[in-house]
């Protein structure tokens, strides 16, 4: 019996020609191969600094706080503080700088962000972010007040508090996700 030899149009001529021409395009100026590929991402900014490792994704332990406790809309419960640093900055490029802190705002107060993720999320509360002053920063909103650099490292400090965005206040995460950005003056 005969092999039986199937054809599929190709010549043996075109498909080596094919196989060379594709790894010849892989060939690289300097004799060796392609293997893959590494991607650079980044950016030169004219920040007056740089944020500190330690501030870049900090978690702030907000504890837990019994649902009895907010008798009333809008009323506030255990301040927690927390600092954002700056290092290596300079003002002979800015004199001041200001923070926005933005992320998804409660549905009933949108000067708090939504506090709870998912199905067993708390409900009535958000989580608000006051400056050092006391000052409520509203969020999503590009900065009102700035604080003065200081020459190497500044310190900005906050407050986050969980405030009832509702009478009842139903047990359960109280996470939130915010992010931060700094601008200059």
């Amino acid at each position: 019996m005969r092999p039986v030899i199937r054809r599929y149009g190709y010549s043996p001529l075109i498909l080596l020609t094919f196989i060379v021409s594709t790894s010849a395009q892989a060939k690289t100026d300097y004799g060796g191969f392609r293997d893959g590929d590494v991607r650079f991402y980044g950016q030169v900014v004219n920040a007056a600094c740089s944020v500190a490792l330690e501030s870049r994704n900090q978690v702030v332990e907000m504890g837990q706080v019994r649902s009895n406790r907010f008798r009333s809309i809008g009323e506030w419960q255990d301040p927690h503080p927390f600092r954002i640093k700056l290092e290596d900055c300079s003002t002979n490029v800015s004199q001041s700088v200001g923070v926005m802190f933005s992320g998804e705002t409660d549905g009933k107060d949108p000067l708090v962000f939504q506090a709870g993720f998912g199905a067993g999320a708390a409900e009535g509360v958000g989580i608000g972010i006051s400056d050092a002053t006391g000052q409520l920063l509203a969020p999503n909103l590009a900065p009102t007040r700035y604080t003065a650099l200081q020459e190497g490292e500044t310190v900005l400090s906050y407050i986050a508090r969980y405030r009832a965005t509702r009478r009842d206040v139903k047990a359960g995460d109280a996470s939130a996700q915010v992010w931060f950005s700094l601008f200059y003056q």
